[in-house]
């Protein structure tokens, strides 16, 4: 892979966390996570559709579709195994008073 295709890989990717974190939601540190996964899961996934010769739509030296596959796999596998932390409150009922 060149040079300018790790930087548009990063890009495609981050592009692919920006969007999976606009429509899950989320905070500043899951958008982080969200980056890292996406990143790390669409380069495995350009070297293995690069290992197996998968050859699909390819964007300079990019295998296109295995690495966007993987990309959006790894996220949501970090969602699932990453879940927010909601905050939930809990408020205590009055009891009833019996006569």
């Amino acid at each position: 892979m060149t040079g300018p295709g790790i930087l548009l890989s990063i890009f495609i990717a981050s592009i692919l966390a920006l969007m999976f974190h606009l429509f899950r939601g989320g905070d500043l540190r899951h958008l982080g996570l969200y980056i890292v996964s996406s990143n790390i899961s669409f380069f495995l996934g350009h070297f293995i559709g690069s290992a197996l010769s998968l050859s699909g739509i390819r964007l300079g030296s990019i295998n296109l579709i295995p690495a966007v596959s993987a990309g959006v796999l790894g996220l949501f596998l970090t969602s699932v195994l990453a879940p927010s932390k909601k905050r939930t409150t809990r408020v205590r009922g009055k009891r009833e008073r019996r006569n």
